[in-house]
């Protein structure tokens, strides 16, 4: 890798370093340990304690200052590796700022740096999102006649996944590679295979995996397969990822905790439950213990599914083992609680977190709320939200939205307007689901001219609407009676580089079968199928009933026909307008075929009460 020239090394700070201020926060000031000020007898003890230990044992910041005053100050100078470990030391704190500040102090007083301080100072400032600095490293190599090492280059390539530079990540490692700067290492492939995943790249992570795992060049091991097996879980292909489990055991390779827990949240969220079941007790023979985490994800997992009392069971047994459920265990439960509209217990439970001295977060609060709207209980909610600022928490966007969204519900539009304002005057900056939740609110609560309004500006002064936007004002428009603005609407998303979806053609297509439009409806599921979207049950279902409710009883037979060889059948609604029209034709109608050969094995659907004893006389 090509790096520039320069007269002196202290010449990139002036140029790539100024106005450098971490996070907005300037670090500590080293300036002043230089200025001979006398320093405390006993300090020389502690500097020898803490050498002999390599500067491990220091906890305190203020301690470490002081300890980097006394060894400036000494003649001669500690070697360069003493400064290495109070710099390490330093980032061991999370203080990555002042270890940057001191690296600068450092390199500025004239003690030598080597190959270990650059890395050091170089992680410190991918930590901060500064990769940018990171890159000024190589020229300070290139003069102090040092060659750029694979821990450098990883923590380089770490830097550019962690601001979401995948492209120039991806760009970096095959210049490593091609031209054989360093010799890469299980860490920069982990790094490698890590950010990929993170950044949704699984495809790509997978592909490298599978070529260093063919050329053998440097071995995988546990933690690049489960970085792996973890987003093919997280992607929903939880099948691969149990294959690569497998093939991870052919090879001798253990797998540890987070392998694990990364295929048990896959599994369960699946309803995978005897796999989950046979995984559990594979772990427990390889003596992998069950984590807090593990714990959290069968909480999580059996609450989704409703099974609320097995996954408090699950609760007991952890306590029994002696692991305390931390707040996203308690927080799990708590939703299972109000799905299944149990607010007493979910209050309770809520309760005894505290008492445990477990603090529900803003993650909690949030789904508290959520369970009070959804239970017909606004004012708790209302108040349980104004009770985050007193407890030192502050509310997210999702709180917010979750708040939003209740209000509207319940047509509370006013107050739904009053905290939006209240959002924007605090700074917690609404998010495109946001407005979606503010359309969608004014137009199921008959505001379709506010909602319109909300859209123009959004058209104007951001964010810009995506599709959901459109679909809602376009069935806003619909319910309001402004059909052939809807149908502008809808027109003119093509021109906006927006693509109709799902929803947006079925919400067009049921209104146009209502108005007797029903070439249009027709044409509109053909064009639907052409711009890439095969129409499904829903789809075919809103037609078919619109067809019906015309008497283009042929029609709908041949749709009905055409929807059960994609492999759809006709929903309850479409059953029960079936069963309406057979009863005013009688039973040699061929719609009480169409019927009876368009339900497949297993289907079922619920009839009203007085339907029952006529249905089962035709059928007979």
């Amino acid at each position: 890798m090509k790096t520039a020239t320069i007269s002196r090394p202290q010449s990139i700070f002036k140029r790539a370093w100024r106005g450098f201020s971490p996070n907005g926060n300037p670090p500590f000031h080293f300036s002043a340990f230089h200025n001979g000020v006398s320093v405390s007898q006993n300090i020389h003890e502690s500097y020898l304690h803490h050498d002999k230990s390599n500067f491990t044992r220091i906890e305190n910041f203020g301690d470490a200052i002081l300890l980097y005053r006394h060894m400036v100050r000494i003649h001669p100078r500690p070697p360069t590796v003493q400064f290495n470990h109070l710099l390490n030391a330093i980032v061991k704190m999370g203080r990555h700022s002042d270890a940057v500040a001191l690296f600068r102090d450092i390199f500025a007083s004239g003690t030598p740096i080597n190959q270990f301080t650059l890395n050091i100072a170089a992680n410190s400032l991918a930590r901060l999102h500064r990769v940018d600095l990171g890159f000024s490293f190589l020229g300070i190599h290139l003069k102090l006649g040092l060659v750029p090492n694979v821990v450098f280059f990883t923590t380089l390539l770490k830097g550019l996944f962690l601001q979401g530079r995948v492209r120039d990540a991806i760009w970096l490692f095959h210049k490593l590679s091609n031209e054989k700067l360093c010799e890469l290492d299980e860490m920069t492939l982990l790094v490698l295979i890590d950010g990929l995943c993170k950044a949704g790249h699984t495809g790509k992570a997978m592909k490298l995996f599978r070529l260093f795992d063919e050329e053998g060049n440097c071995k995988l091991n546990v933690y690049a397969y489960s970085a792996i097996i973890d987003s093919l879980c997280k992607d929903k292909m939880v099948d691969d990822a149990l294959v690569l489990f497998d093939k991870m055991m052919k090879k001798g390779i253990p797998p540890n905790t987070v392998t694990y827990n990364s295929l048990m949240d896959g599994l369960c969220k699946f309803g995978r439950w005897e796999e989950v079941k046979g995984l559990l007790e594979r772990r427990m023979d390889c003596k992998v213990p069950l984590t807090v985490r593990t714990y959290a994800i069968l909480v999580d997992g059996l609450c989704k599914e409703g099974r609320v009392g097995d996954a408090a069971n699950i609760v007991d047994i952890m306590v029994q083992e002696g692991l305390d459920p931390d707040t996203v265990t308690f927080s799990a439960l708590v939703d299972g609680y109000c799905k299944q509209g149990n607010m007493k217990a979910a209050l309770e439970l809520f309760n005894d977190m505290i008492r445990r001295g477990c603090g529900p977060d803003i993650c909690t609060y949030n789904i508290l709320i959520n369970g009070y709207f959804k239970n017909g209980c606004s004012e708790k909610a209302m108040q349980l939200f104004d009770e985050i600022h007193s407890i030192g928490l502050k509310p997210t966007v999702v709180t917010y939205n979750t708040m939003l969204d209740g209000l509207f519900r319940v047509g509370r539009c006013v107050d739904a307007e009053k905290l939006f304002n209240k959002m924007v005057k605090n700074r917690e900056h609404p998010d495109l689901f946001t407005y979606n939740i503010i359309l969608d609110g004014f137009c199921k609560n008959h505001h379709v001219p506010q909602a319109l309004s909300l859209l123009r500006a959004m058209e104007t002064k951001g964010p810009t609407p995506d599709i959901v936007c459109y679909t809602t004002i376009i069935n806003g428009l619909f319910n309001y009676g402004k059909s052939r603005r809807a149908i502008e609407l809808f027109n003119t998303l093509p021109a906006k580089g927006l693509q109709p979806n799902k929803f947006t053609y079925i919400s067009v297509i049921s209104r146009i079968c209502q108005e007797g439009l029903l070439e249009d409806a027709k044409n509109m599921l053909k064009e639907m199928e052409k711009n890439g979207l095969m129409p499904d049950s829903m789809a075919y279902n809103v037609l078919i009933r619109g067809l019906l409710e015309k008497n283009e009883h042929c029609d709908a037979i041949l749709l009905s026909e055409e929807m059960l060889s994609h492999g759809f059948s006709p929903d309850n609604r479409t059953c029960e307008i079936l069963l309406e029209l057979i009863l005013q034709r009688g039973p040699d109608s061929t719609l009480l075929h169409t019927l009876l050969n368009s339900r497949k094995p297993g289907d079922s659907f619920e009839l009203p009460p007085n339907h029952y004893s006529t249905m089962f006389s035709l059928s007979s």
